[in-house]
């Protein structure tokens, strides 16, 4: 039995050992939480604060006004008044401008088409005109010569009727052939 009581006394040192090993290591954890408690509530405590700065500061936006009303002066009023009026009449004259300017585009397209119009019918006009003054002269037998041709003629007809003048002899065989070839020509 005293082994048994040794047994057991030593078994009980150990189980006591264990106990106080345990609860040192119990003491340590529960310091170890309350080191993390004191953090985690100093944490909330500046969660805290954080949030009822941001309910504060949201109050204060709350005040800032959404619509701002301005009261101008009278000069200031005018001026704007006046600059109003003369954005209105710059915006009328810009629209007449434009529009003049359609406006002339559109004359001188349709100049151009009269012109030409015009040009052609002249043309045709000229063109006819000439054909009728043929028509005139083929009817009473007359033609159009060249001016060259007919004063080289009107040359040669001089010197001619002046060979016949100084030279009647020799004139004689001359008139002769001449007579003879126009009495040819008749009968063709």
């Amino acid at each position: 039995m005293e082994n048994e009581n040794k047994e057991s006394k030593s078994n009980g040192m150990e189980l006591l050992e264990n106990v106080v090993k345990s609860n040192e290591r119990n003491i340590a954890s529960n310091l170890e939480n309350k080191e993390s408690n004191a953090e985690v509530k100093a944490d909330i405590k500046d969660l805290v604060l954080a949030i009822g700065q941001l309910q504060l500061d949201f109050e204060a936006v709350k005040e800032i006004p959404t619509k701002i009303e301005i009261v101008l002066s009278q000069e200031t009023s005018d001026f704007y008044e006046d600059f109003y009026k003369k954005m209105k009449m710059k915006e009328k004259f810009n629209w007449s401008g434009l529009g003049v300017f359609i406006l002339g585009i559109f004359t001188f397209m349709l100049s151009i088409t009269f012109a030409t119009n015009w040009y052609k019918e002249s043309i045709k006009a000229k063109s006819e005109l000439r054909q009728d003054i043929l028509k005139e002269f083929a009817v009473e037998g007359k033609k159009i010569y060249d001016e060259n041709e007919i004063r080289i003629l009107s040359e040669n007809t001089q010197v001619m009727q002046l060979w016949i003048k100084n030279s009647p002899k020799k004139a004689e065989d001359f008139l002769r052939f001449k007579d003879g070839y126009e009495a040819s020509m008749k009968s063709k």
